[in-house]
């Protein structure tokens, strides 16, 4: 999902709560928030790496295996995706806007957590599936 069709569902899904985050860098740390919070849950294959130099380590998660720390969404990039599998991009933006409703909106938190439930039993295939036919 491009980062700044990711910022404009969030708007619209939390239209009632978006005057508090209007300012960029709130939302951008919305959206990192939600990138640990989402890495600490499952292990994002995009964000999957051996030992690499220059790399922002999140985790171990086994085999010599790291989680990364996803870069900042930058909103003024159109063709800028956001760091991690297409399948978590909605539990992204579902948590974003958990955050942007002061945590009161229970069902984002709610869905977000299904979709990574949902990503971790089906191992993170949809992504892989979509990869082979690209």
């Amino acid at each position: 999902m491009r980062c700044v069709d990711a910022k404009n569902l969030v708007i619209a899904k939390v239209k009632n709560s978006y005057k508090m985050i209007e300012d960029d860098n709130v939302i951008k740390a919305y959206f990192m928030e939600s990138f640990y919070y989402i890495c600490s849950k499952c292990e994002p294959s995009v964000l999957l790496r051996n030992v690499e130099e220059d790399q922002r380590i999140f985790r171990q998660v086994r085999n010599n295996h790291f989680i990364i720390i996803p870069d900042e969404p930058d909103f003024s990039n159109e063709s800028e995706h956001l760091m991690i599998d297409e399948s978590l991009a909605f539990a992204v933006v579902n948590y974003v806007c958990y955050l942007a409703s002061r945590c009161e909106e229970k069902d984002f938190l709610m869905l977000c957590n299904n979709i990574i439930n949902e990503y971790i039993a089906n191992d993170g295939k949809e992504l892989d599936d979509e990869r082979e036919w690209l």
